[in-house]
């Protein structure tokens, strides 16, 4: 069996087609999250129905993604077969945009359920459409491994929710909304709209949007989780995708549990203990499920299933070695700078338990700089390697020194924001850059899983 055939050994539980309807619907809907949540933070500004526009422009895409033709399609069934999967794109989207949409039952506006079925009858209309004009336009080369893509389709909404979540923590909004799993009250899933977006002074839409989005992680995970076992025939890989599911529901119960203490469903203070440590733990977890993510879209991937990849000179015991070192010191340091912004959130930045977490923040960043470098430049610069090595070593190298950047700005905005007693007014400028060196390191907590992973693939002297 030739090495092209053996890297496309799948089960044939799901066909290549699903997958890729399935990452184009996921991804779609994620870049419409992503605008929608951008127009609704610059409302006011003239972005907003620009960027609302870029959301349906995503589904539009998704839709091309999923019906444009490849050599394994009849040439003269290509348009119908392309509007099909488009069509079911837009239904993917549509399923998944029930999240946000199902609050419109209890919206002030007359007519919830009619807004309901327009929007989602707009999702398949648009998906449709897009697969029309992808079926029109010249066939993919080759085909592309699907799953592998629905897989880093589940990291960039991984990264997306770390984001929103970093948003929430910047703007100390993460009691906006006292109860959970209900909101207010509400239902999670039926907390009107109207009121998430009100008052953005008062959090809330910030803390429930980062809700929204774990659920649709959650969701997200358990197809993955699905696709894994039922597209790859290596039970490791199912393995894996069950062990995502399980840290995401155990990530999402976390989340919860940080802002109630308890399982009640109360909003009244005296039944609520907010736990810090908790927080802590939650943010931890949503990063180390990013770096998962990214290990295993590598793991799926038909280079990884080809064979072994070369690293050319050195020594791959010392290669493994500081890989594995860099990552365990980067957890250390996720720790560390989470335990920083939530203990600062909680009695001050200038409190000495505040002061301790940075200080080792900033020593432990000394050692995560030292070996992070060692380690990008062998990734990058040692003749014979692998692309892979040499893209992700560079990779590495950019984002570290990015991170020198934000995390010095960071502290600067951070230390020179005033504090009134406990009143604090916490700028914009300062949830930006803080939020940007969170999610820059959660990239380089993935960059260096992906390193971990490709060296665990290597064999030294192996050709490419």
């Amino acid at each position: 069996m030739s090495i092209e055939a053996q890297a496309n050994i799948f089960v044939p539980g799901i066909s290549d087609r699903v997958c890729r309807v399935l990452a184009a619907g996921f991804g779609a809907t994620t870049l419409m999250w992503l605008w929608s949540y951008l127009a609704i933070l610059v409302q006011g500004l003239g972005l907003g129905d620009v960027l609302f526009g870029m959301a349906v422009l995503s589904l539009l895409g998704g839709g091309m993604v999923a019906g444009r033709s490849d050599a394994s399609l009849d040439s003269k069934r290509a348009p119908l077969a392309g509007v099909l999967r488009g069509l079911a794109t837009g239904l993917v989207a549509a399923a998944i945009n029930l999240l946000v949409l199902a609050s419109l039952l209890r919206s002030e506006l007359g007519g919830g359920a009619m807004w309901i079925i327009g929007t989602l009858a707009g999702c398949v209309i648009a998906g449709g459409l897009g697969g029309l004009f992808g079926a029109l336009m010249p066939a993919w080369r080759t085909g592309g491994n699907w799953r592998s893509i629905f897989c880093w389709v589940a990291t960039g909404l991984t990264f997306f929710m770390i984001i929103t979540g970093g948003v929430v923590t910047g703007f100390e909004a993460g009691l906006a909304v006292p109860d959970w799993p209900n909101s207010y009250g509400h239902n999670m899933l039926l907390y009107p709209l109207s009121e998430m977006v009100a008052d953005p002074s008062s959090g809330i839409f910030y803390e429930h949007a980062h809700r929204l989005t774990g659920m649709f992680v959650g969701f997200t995970a358990l197809v993955l989780c699905l696709v894994l076992w039922l597209g790859d025939d290596r039970f490791g890989v199912g393995v894996l995708g069950t062990a995502i599911l399980l840290v995401v529901i155990l990530q999402g119960v976390l989340g919860g549990l940080r802002v109630t203490g308890v399982l009640t469903f109360s909003q009244d203070a005296a039944d609520l203990a907010p736990n810090t440590a908790l927080a802590i733990s939650h943010g931890m977890l949503a990063q180390l499920v990013l770096a998962a993510m990214a290990a295993t879209a590598a793991i799926t991937s038909t280079r990884w299933r080809r064979g072994q990849v070369c690293i050319g000179e050195g020594n791959l015991s010392t290669d493994r070695s500081m890989v594995w070192i860099l990552l365990i010191c980067l957890i250390i340091q996720l720790g560390l700078g989470a335990a920083y912004r939530h203990i600062s959130t909680e009695i001050g930045t200038r409190a000495p338990g505040a002061t301790h977490a940075l200080l080792g923040h900033l020593a432990m960043a000394v050692v995560v700089i030292v070996l992070g470098v060692l380690v990008g430049l062998r990734g990058s610069s040692m003749v014979g390697r692998d692309v892979v090595f040499r893209w992700l070593g560079r990779g590495l190298l950019i984002m570290l020194g990015l991170q020198i950047l934000l995390g010095f700005a960071a502290v600067a905005v951070v230390l020179m924001r005033p504090e009134v007693g406990t009143t604090v007014d916490v700028p914009v400028l300062e949830v930006l850059v803080t939020s940007s060196h969170q999610a820059n390191g959660a990239l380089l907590l993935a960059v260096t899983a992906l390193l971990c992973v490709w060296y665990q693939r290597a064999a030294p002297g192996e050709e490419q």
